[in-house]
């Protein structure tokens, strides 16, 4: 059996938290989660960094946060996680979808700029699967509309534009540490930022508003968003393998890629030298084929993600014909840090062997 992905956390890690349990520490969000937050910060080359249980809660939190009106509107990318456009959607926010570029599958700036008008107030830019896409043209537009710019940069943990890591270009960047991802605590999100008052605005919102720990005073409104320190120690011990998690996430793709290159059935969108992908997808009008093929090898796919547009709670958006398009006959692949290689030249056997 072979799964579309599985947590690699190594066994480091593991020891580590097992030492954490025994010496009887705080376990709630304490010392272990402010370091790993300073190292995250650093590895992304950002002033702050603050944890979140997830990275729902973290996009939500940066929405409340920038003192935004209700009929403030938030443009989306239509290829996304629902969690993306749920975020807004949660504060009575009105979203708004824009297209993909079929150059990258990430935002497209021509649509931007059709949606953009006086109500705009954010763009929330997802990196789909590690690609940078145009983020440079879109940070533009945004800036001379007088937009704030979040990422979504959930599967872009290893990308960089030019020497900067991404989540740089905005206001502010939301991360997951879910089960899949390059860095996994089960559940878990971090927000970056530049901004010192987005910051602290922050870090009060996910306490309760409290200004510090130990008292009951409130001034501002807040929730506990807070963690705990046993994710924390798992995550900061990946953290420190990132290099190679890197690396391995790279040659998975760049292995599919050479063994796939020949079939004409199948269309794979490059991951560049700066990029790091989250997983392999692959786009294909056979795509349910393969996938019942492989599956019947026991071998574990997963649907992209459908168009926000399909989906029941934004159905009213209509002529978004790009990401129409490829997220209906896209699949991730299986992908975990462990696939070893005669597994991925299995499966490229089986998806050659289906689509000729």
């Amino acid at each position: 059996m072979i799964y579309q992905i599985r947590p690699v956390i190594g066994d480091k890690a593991k020891k580590k938290l097992i030492q954490y349990i025994k010496k009887d520490n705080w376990i709630t969000e304490h010392k272990v989660t402010y370091d790993f937050e300073k190292s995250f910060a650093k590895f992304t080359n950002s002033k702050y960094c603050i944890a979140f249980p997830n990275g729902t809660i973290t996009m939500s939190s940066i929405l409340a946060c920038l003192n935004l009106k209700k009929k403030d509107e938030i443009l989306v990318s239509n290829y996304t996680m629902v969690a993306t456009a749920n975020a807004a959607r949660f504060f009575n926010f009105k979203v708004k979808l824009v297209d993909i570029s079929n150059k990258d599958l990430c935002m497209c700036p021509n649509d931007l700029i059709r949606k953009i008008n006086k109500n705009t107030r954010v763009v929330i830019y997802t990196q789909m699967n590690g690609r940078l896409g145009q983020i440079n043209k879109i940070k533009k537009i945004c800036k001379e509309n007088s937009i704030h710019l979040i990422e979504d940069s959930a599967h872009a943990i290893g990308t960089y534009n030019s020497k900067k890591h991404v989540g740089n270009a905005g206001i502010a960047s939301s991360y997951s540490f879910s089960m899949p991802k390059l860095i996994t605590m089960g559940q878990g999100g971090a927000i970056t930022t530049n901004n010192l008052n987005l910051s602290k605005k922050l870090r009060l919102f996910k306490n309760f508003g409290r200004s510090k720990e130990g008292n009951d005073i409130h001034d501002f409104l807040g929730y506990n968003f807070r963690i705990t320190d046993m994710q924390s120690v798992i995550a900061l011990e990946q953290l420190k393998t990132i290099k190679s998690r890197i690396k391995i996430k790279k040659k998975i793709f760049k292995f599919y890629q050479n063994k796939l290159k020949e079939n004409k059935s199948i269309q794979i969108f490059d991951i560049k030298k700066n990029e790091t992908p989250w997983s392999v997808d692959i786009y294909s009008d056979k795509i349910e084929t393969i996938r019942k093929k492989l599956l019947a090898n026991n071998i574990y796919t997963r649907y992209v993600y459908p168009p926000l547009n399909t989906q029941k709670i934004y159905n009213n958006f209509k002529n978004l014909p790009v990401s129409n398009n490829y997220c209906t006959k896209g699949l991730w692949l299986p992908s975990s840090l462990d696939l070893k290689k005669k597994e991925i030249e299995k499966i490229c056997k089986i998806i050659n062997r289906a689509t000729n």
